[in-house]
């Protein structure tokens, strides 16, 4: 091989060998650029190549923060997912992480994650914590949104870009878009791409709010070459509040590099806007002012902002007009309102409530829209929209035509473009006829067959109205009830032993409410209450009589089928005589009782004699009352009661009658 030959092979060697890593270096170098510039959109494509070549922790961290910056939840999820695997990485993936498993509806996973996060840096254990109960709230408000509200995307006014922050502007409505929009101008150029999102840079545009809307973009000087909007225009019409962007000049990307924003101001005079003019409240350029709100009577201006002194991120602050038509010195709104995270696109409905956006706020994934009411700096607590006004993704500029619809700009799923805009209907609530009712079943405690033609009873204990029902062949029954009152509902059956009864009330009950109970009866071949036809006594004696023999062989024939039970034979006299001799006259004929049933062939040990005289009287008919005949005679009467029941649930009075 020649020397020329054997130069050229090692020139090319080194060439091979040195080529790749050079490229590789100039590549990390082009995306780091990318990068500190915001140019996320151009960078991300670098770095994709580079992880597929040289992984690394460094660059995957980029790659995940530029896909966060774009608010690509997805990717970002991915992304994270892989800074992750490596060890070294830095605690606050792990809310990065967390941030993207909740903006794609993965709760659950975004839970634990949050909650890694609070080990893993002690010093935000409170916030972490805080965001990981938070998705507990986001599941439930997504399996249960508002019944009343519907959303539908507004698909005439979206792109395949971003639309969002719509207001009222002459009889329909101005929004702004990153659309690609071709101005009639002499040069007839494509608007200037913004790297951040490789799409132009935010417009102001114009719809006459037709179904088949034509879409205009505000003149200049309103919009010029660099972000504009959101926007409110004052209750006249000729006076324009709106977000303008400026350039940094000492950084140079792909476009512009945008620096702070300001909120300019506009008025029209004939068919023309003014010059704009900013606001003084960020004179030094050290801070943003942004997303400008008006009070129904324009007396404050409400915006967000990243000033000193605030909470965290973006705060909401608010400006009185003086009366020479300028603005006084911002305050916060208050911690009711504002968060450690960032607030902003506050809106203020006709009524005065406050509305606006919120990712520090307990919510469902990204910026949730929230209300609150007061004024200026005194707000109430904020409160979340819920589902459907918000979803996992990011939800912010809502405009109320009336009371019942309006607009929310959103980039949920579903959508035709990045951010869309989506109208909401609220419906009237259907009218809830509250229902009341006790519904139940009973059973045969023994067999658990279900009871059919049992009576069950319903007392009313405000009122004393009984209603009583038959259970059907499943052993089913039903009640309704009246709101505001006290019940008894018994099982009560003389074929069945067991007595049980519940109590209900529906005293405080606001929402329809059915009461359940289950009877389960204990079954009785004998009656549950024995009654007696009436015992005659020969005057002054306590034999049994024949014709009381009949009845108390009932009570034979209840102690043969209820082997379990124990009684007491009980009897009683009227109040006339001497108490003392109507005591033992009343022991005497108790003793009768029971030596029948001794005399029947029932076992000693299951009753006793009890004498109670007069003690037990039914009514008023004491000595010192005279009474009739019959009145005395209710008192005169022969009673057994059960006094033990092995394995019963409850006790049961039964009641023998007879005459003295």
């Amino acid at each position: 091989m020649s020397h020329k030959k054997i130069l050229a092979a090692t020139a090319f060697c080194f060439f091979i060998y040195f080529l790749p890593q050079n490229i590789f270096s100039d590549n990390i170098e082009k995306a780091n650029k990318y990068y500190e510039k915001y140019d996320y959109k151009f960078a991300i494509d670098i770095y994709e190549k580079l992880m597929a070549k040289k992984p690394s922790l460094a660059i995957a961290e980029k790659l995940a923060n530029c896909y966060r910056f774009t608010n690509n939840t997805g990717k970002a999820e991915e992304a994270y997912a892989r800074v992750l695997s490596y060890a070294e990485a830095a605690a606050i993936n792990y809310k990065y992480y967390a941030d993207a498993l909740k903006q794609n509806a993965r709760f659950s996973e975004a839970k634990k994650n949050y909650l890694l996060y609070a080990e893993k840096a002690p010093d935000f254990a409170d916030y972490a914590t805080k965001m990981a109960n938070a998705c507990d709230a986001a599941k439930m408000w997504a399996e249960n949104p508002e019944p009343n509200v519907s959303v539908e995307n507004q698909l005439a006014l979206n792109s395949e870009y971003s639309e969002f922050s719509p207001v009222k502007y002459k009889s329909g409505f101005a929004f702004v878009s990153d659309r690609w929009f071709v101005q009639q101008t002499t040069k007839k150029d494509e608007p200037e791409v913004y790297g951040w999102t490789g799409n132009p840079y935010l417009k102001l545009y114009s719809s006459d709010g037709s179904n088949a809307p034509k879409i205009e973009m505000l003149p200049q000087p309103v919009n010029n070459d660099s972000h504009t909007g959101p926007a409110v225009f004052s209750a006249s019409g000729d006076t324009l509040y709106f977000s303008r962007s400026v350039a940094d000049e000492n950084k140079k990307g792909k476009g512009k590099i945008i620096g702070r924003t300001y909120i300019y101001t506009s008025v029209k005079a004939g068919d023309r806007w003014s010059e704009p003019v900013a606001i003084p409240f960020n004179t030094d350029a050290s801070f943003s002012v942004q997303h400008p709100a008006l009070s129904p009577d324009g007396g404050i201006l409400y915006f967000a902002s990243d000033m000193p002194g605030g909470r965290g991120g973006t705060d909401l602050y608010a400006s009185r007009k003086n009366a020479a038509g300028s603005w006084s010195n911002p305050v916060n709104c208050g911690n009711a309102v504002n968060s450690v995270d960032d607030e902003g696109f506050p809106y203020v409905r006709n009524d005065g409530k406050l509305y606006f956006s919120s990712k520090g706020h307990v919510g469902m994934g990204g910026l949730d829209i929230f209300s609150a009411t007061g004024s200026y700096n005194n707000f109430g607590p904020a409160e979340n929209l819920k589902s459907p006004y918000n979803s996992s993704k990011d939800d912010f500029g809502i405009l109320f035509l009336d009371n019942q619809s309006g607009f929310i700009s959103s980039n949920r799923n579903g959508g035709r473009g990045l951010d869309d805009i989506y109208k909401f209907s609220i419906s009237k609530p259907t009218e809830k006829v509250q229902v009341l009712a006790v519904e139940g079943r009973v059973f045969d405690k023994e067999t658990t067959q279900p009871l059919n033609g049992l009576m069950v009873n319903l007392i009313n204990t405000e009122t004393g109205e009984k209603v009583s029902v038959l259970s059907d062949v499943d052993g089913k029954f039903r009640f309704d009830l009246k709101p505001g009152q006290n019940y008894v509902v018994k099982g009560n059956d003389d074929r069945f032993f067991t007595r049980q009864e519940g109590a209900i009330s529906t005293k405080g009950l606001k929402e329809s409410t059915t009461f359940n109970v289950r009877f389960d009866l204990e079954r009785s071949d004998a009656a549950y209450l024995v009654r007696l036809n009436d015992i005659y006594y020969d005057f002054d004696r306590w034999n049994i009589r024949p014709e009381a023999a009949n009845e108390l062989n009932r009570v034979v024939s209840f102690l043969g089928s209820m082997p379990n039970v124990n009684i007491e034979m009980r009897a009683h006299t009227d109040a006339r005589g001497k108490a003392a001799y109507n005591l033992a006259l009343s022991q005497k004929r108790a003793q009768a009782a029971v030596d029948f049933l001794r005399d029947k062939g029932i076992e000693a040990g299951r009753y006793n004699a009890v004498g109670l005289g007069e003690t037990q009287l039914l009514n008023s008919c004491s000595d010192q009352k005279r009474c009739s005949d019959q009145e005395h005679q209710l008192n005169r009467r022969t009673e057994f009661k059960v006094v033990k029941v092995k394995s019963a649930e409850s006790n049961v009075t039964a009641s023998l009658s007879a005459k003295k």
